[in-house]
Parts: structure tokens; C-alpha cells; sequence
């Protein structure tokens, strides 16, 4: 498909999908259906799987539909569909859920208003409630240790965000194989980095948990392997903290303290109940 550069948009809404034929037409009428007219939908079809859902939007000017012959899976999709977002600002919409009109709307109020904020993300409506996004305010040092200390879900994996070239390198989202567990909050770390994360205190998003959702899968894993990813999300935690932070001494006592997921606030039963496992404990501590 030919594609022809025009100006920079306002805002870049971008979609990795797969197998997304029974809901995905929803999901794209709602991020073309937002208040801010401004705004390019960039779609990247991973496995190029058949989705006939597809094509009454190909064609349109502010779309962008790529197909992927090979199959990249959700984080590396993810990373290249970010890769092609042209606006000044950017999002990830994961391929089940939906926007409320007015979703951008009240992302850019905040983000135009205050400079020191990075994304902003609204409350989440899911069939079982609603979820109220988790704010992270302050310096580098405040934000690093609150998120550290504090976030497990991953909430800002759907926020709109600054979209600076020169953070994409530091903003990929960073695998975790063999399940990619908690990369969602991996990147809510990689996020504060740069500045504060801020809710929108309505509910204007909507998610979906179908049975094959990435999240369903991880409640399945088995214990032995649950905590050697939650180690490793650890310590890519680490990683990131040190990358913007250089302060080991501080960075460590953080690390200890989150290895424990029973400490970690919204953390899910399953993951607590594998950190006191029989055969293994907490022995990582």
C-alpha cells in the first residue's frame, strides 16, 4: 500500500493486533470517533492474520494499515507501531478495548497545561467495575521510588503520551520471554523517567478481557516460572531506574523491597500467592 508523508498530527493513536477479527471494528470506530479531529490511526496487523474487519477502513486518509508478515508478538508489535507514530503525541489502544469520545480531549487538557507531566490516562470502566488510574507526581527521585514501591498495573500502557523522538530508544517496551509478564508495568517506570504521570479523573476508556487477553494467560503460569518473571521484571526494573537515576545505594533498597510482590499494591492474588510458594518461598529476598 502506498502512503504519502503529510504534516505532523496531533496525535497518533496506534494499534497492534492480532487475531482481532470479532471485536476490532468497534475499537476503530472509537478512536475515530474522538472530539480531536486531529489524530492519525496507525494499525499494524501482526501474522498478517486475516481480518476482513479491516478493509472498510483501508483507504481512508488518517488511517494506516500494516501488514506483518512475520509474527512479531504483542511487545515487539507494540514497539514498532510506537515506531511509526508521527504525532506529537501518542498512544498505545490495545486491540479489545475502546475509547470514550472524549478520551483524547481530556488527555491533551492536562498535557498542554502542564508541562512536567509525561501522559495522562483516564479512569478504566471493565465488566467488572471501574479501575482508577494510579497518579505518580513529583521529582525523578519521588516518581522512580513510588512506582517501584507501589504500581503493578499497568495502567499507562494506555496513556496518551509525549511523543519526542530522542525518548523513543529509552521508551521501547522491554520483553520479558517466555510470557512477557508485567512488561505493561515495566513501561509504566520507563514512563515516569520523563515525567509525571497524571490521571483523568473520569471514566472514558473501556476494557475488554476477552480469554485470549495477554493478562488471562499470565494468571496460568506456574508458580516456579511466575517468580523467575517476576524476578527478571525486577530486575529490568533496575535497569531502567539506574538508567535514569545513577544512584545504586537507593535503586537496591527499591529492588528488595518490590522482589516481594506481596508489598507491591494492586498486585493480583495469583502472583502473591506464587511469592509464598512451599517449594520456593521467597528465597529470592
Amino acid at each position: 500500500m502506498s502512503w504519502f508523508p503529510r504534516r505532523r498530527p496531533l496525535v497518533s493513536i496506534c494499534l497492534p493486533i492480532y487475531r482481532s477479527e470479532s471485536f476490532i471494528r468497534e475499537t476503530i470506530l472509537s478512536a475515530l470517533g474522538q472530539t480531536v479531529r486531529d489524530v492519525e490511526i496507525v494499525i499494524s496487523n501482526d501474522g498478517a492474520h486475516p481480518t476482513p474487519a479491516l478493509d472498510e477502513f483501508r483507504g481512508r486518509r488518517e488511517v494506516r494499515i500494516i501488514e506483518q508478515r512475520d509474527r512479531l508478538g504483542w511487545v515487539q508489535n507494540s514497539n514498532f507501531v510506537l515506531s511509526e507514530a508521527r504525532g506529537r503525541y501518542a498512544m498505545i489502544l490495545p486491540h479489545d478495548d475502546r475509547l470514550g469520545p472524549t478520551y483524547l480531549e481530556a488527555c491533551l487538557r492536562i498535557l498542554e497545561r502542564d508541562l512536567d507531566c509525561f501522559s495522562a490516562v483516564s479512569d478504566i470502566a471493565h465488566d467488572g467495575g471501574v479501575m482508577t488510574a494510579s497518579e505518580v507526581r513529583g521529582g525523578l527521585a519521588e516518581r522512580i521510588g513510588h512506582v517501584m514501591r507501589n504500581l503493578y498495573n499497568g495502567y499507562c500502557y494506555r496513556a496518551l503520551m509525549r511523543n519526542r523522538p530522542g525518548d523513543r530508544d529509552r521508551l521501547k517496551l522491554r520483553p520479558n520471554p517466555p510470557t512477557d509478564f508485567c512488561v505493561d508495568s515495566t513501561w509504566i517506570l520507563q514512563q515516569a523517567g520523563f515525567g509525571e504521570l497524571r490521571r483523568v479523573p473520569e471514566t472514558l476508556y473501556w476494557k475488554g478481557f476477552p480469554p485470549t487477553s495477554t493478562h488471562a494467560t499470565w494468571a496460568r503460569i506456574p508458580p516456579p516460572q511466575l517468580r523467575e518473571a517476576w524476578t527478571r521484571h525486577c530486575r529490568q526494573m533496575e535497569a531502567i531506574a539506574l538508567s535514569f537515576l545513577p544512584d545504586p545505594s537507593f535503586i537496591s533498597g527499591l529492588v528488595r523491597h518490590r522482589l516481594d510482590a506481596r508489598r507491591v499494591a494492586e498486585t493480583p492474588l495469583y502472583l502473591k500467592e506464587a511469592m509464598i510458594s512451599p517449594d520456593e518461598g521467597c528465597e529470592a529476598l
